[in-house]
């Protein structure tokens, strides 16, 4: 079954400081994938505004899944409606509340996530990055084998993408993928 969430590759978030925003440097990014619970991380935001949908990016996030599984014919991925509102939902709530993880700071995990939303199938997985930009947020994804084995598992046959932004640099990258 994969369920829950673990951070993998999870790197320290960078001190920000009073520098003034332009010369802040960006967060480091981090990755995390739905297989064990942990703890959500706080992230410090510099400058953030209000969570804007970035539904190019999500599109595109998609596509390089595709080409991804493509590259290793593996079938491709549906755009799944109801799995685009889910990671959507996780992305708007991760950036308005200021963390990152799949087990929010509430101790609502993945698996409670699905049951309320009545999903009708134990075999789920998400990947969700708080990344710079869309092929930062793939690269690191693909690099990282528990968050390539869910793209690439040959099971899935749907995905909902997600991209939020609330600042520059300051982006929340969600992958749901069920069958």
């Amino acid at each position: 079954m994969k369920l829950s969430a673990i951070a993998v590759g999870m790197l320290a978030l960078v001190s920000f400081g009073s520098t003034p925003a332009r010369h802040q440097p960006a967060p480091a990014a981090l990755v995390a994938n739905s297989h064990t619970p942990e703890a959500a991380k706080r992230i410090a935001l510099v400058n953030p505004h209000y969570p804007v949908n970035v539904a190019n990016d999500a599109a595109t996030l998609a596509a390089h899944v595709n080409a991804a599984r493509a590259e290793r014919g593996i079938a491709p991925l549906t755009r799944d409606e109801t799995l685009d509102r889910f990671a959507y939902a996780k992305a708007v709530e991760m950036a308005a509340r200021g963390y990152f993880g799949h087990t929010d700071p509430d101790g609502i995990t993945f698996n409670d996530r699905l049951t309320a939303w009545h999903w009708p199938t134990q075999y789920a997985a998400e990947n969700i990055a708080f990344d710079r930009d869309e092929p930062s947020a793939h690269a690191a994804f693909m690099n990282s084998p528990p968050h390539a084995q869910n793209v690439l598992d040959p099971n899935e046959r749907k995905i909902g993408v997600a991209v939020v932004t609330v600042g520059e640099h300051a982006t929340f990258y969600v992958e749901d993928f069920s069958q």
